[in-house]
């Protein structure tokens, strides 16, 4: 068990060898450890490791000290939830007898893979989509056909002399995009809350140069910006603001416009992430269905009990 991110680092020699690649980088032990650093006041973790003769499992679990509820690490900022297993069952079953000792219920948003061995056996509703634009079904010369629109909405910026400009991660201006939209946030909003600049900050300044931060500006005003993560040949569209004394002329969504093809030109698929907004919808070929999983304490023991009574008769 970890309860602390000191406990954390602990695992950080195998945590990443789990890392499969159909899992995201959300289940990365630099975001998982961030997290429970910046979110100790919020997230009790309870990380477990398991290990057996021929598997290794972890799962980065926390008690919501506010619900009691036993969740996954990352607060709100982590788009796709998931446990990291490799090898035989016995580990990730010995992994999931840990939960149902903390007799609360679990409650996990968002699953993308609900078929997977421990997911499908759980109690789970349709929570959201995550719109996507796949590399090898579309070629960013058809792209741009597709939505000549758009891109002469681009080239009209262009002509009012609104310029790209990339930084890597770990520059002074993700903090100025993160605050932009903190300003731009109603109360409740995901990035009203300075916890969760901060982690944004701290975990684009982690991932350097995988970060990729897209800004349209204009002299020293930025009209539009997009903070990118590259993982496992997928480009990640995390955030995007605007400067709303831009909003007539759209520079949000002309820069998502232009950043989708030049992913697709450097063979890299685009993720919208969850949410399917009209303007993610206009890109998107296709989305990825995400599930929440919600069970009582009772229906985790049970869980645990019909898997380890399968294992044992196999």
């Amino acid at each position: 068990m970890a309860r602390s991110a000191a406990e954390i680092e602990e695992l950080s020699s195998v945590w990443d060898s789990l890392l499969a690649p159909e899992l995201s980088l959300f289940q990365s032990y630099r975001w998982n450890h961030l997290a429970a650093q910046a979110f100790a006041s919020r997230e009790q973790p309870h990380f477990i490791f398991a290990e057996s003769g021929c598997g290794a499992a972890i799962i980065p679990a926390v008690i919501d000290k506010q619900s009691r509820t036993i969740r996954f690490a990352g607060e709100r900022l982590f788009d796709y939830r998931d446990y990291l297993a490799q090898g035989d069952q016995a580990a990730l079953t010995g992994a999931w007898q840990q939960l149902p000792v903390l007799n609360l219920p679990l409650s996990v948003t968002s699953v993308c893979r609900p078929e997977s061995e421990v997911w499908r056996r759980l109690p789970k509703t349709f929570f959201s989509r995550a719109p996507r634009l796949v590399n090898n079904a579309t070629a960013a010369e058809q792209f741009e056909q597709q939505h000549s629109r758009a891109f002469s909405r681009f080239r009209r910026l262009e002509r009012m002399g609104l310029r790209i400009a990339q930084y890597r991660g770990d520059s002074a201006i993700v903090r100025h995009i993160y605050e932009l939209r903190a300003r731009q946030s109603a109360e409740g909003e995901l990035f009203h809350d300075p916890l969760r600049v901060d982690f944004m900050v701290a975990v684009c300044r982690e991932e350097g140069s995988a970060c990729e931060v897209f800004t349209l500006e204009h002299g020293s005003t930025l009209a539009a910006a997009l903070v990118t993560f590259r993982d496992h040949g997928i480009r990640r569209f995390y955030t995007a603001c605007y400067h709303r004394g831009w909003a007539r002329y759209s520079p949000g969504a002309s820069l998502l416009f232009e950043i989708a093809r030049r992913s697709l030109a450097q063979e890299l698929s685009c993720d919208l992430m969850t949410g399917e907004q009209a303007y993610k919808m206009r890109i998107a070929r296709d989305a990825q269905d995400l599930f929440q999983v919600q069970a009582t304490a009772q229906e985790l023991q049970e869980l645990v009990s019909r898997q380890t009574t399968l294992e044992r008769a196999a």
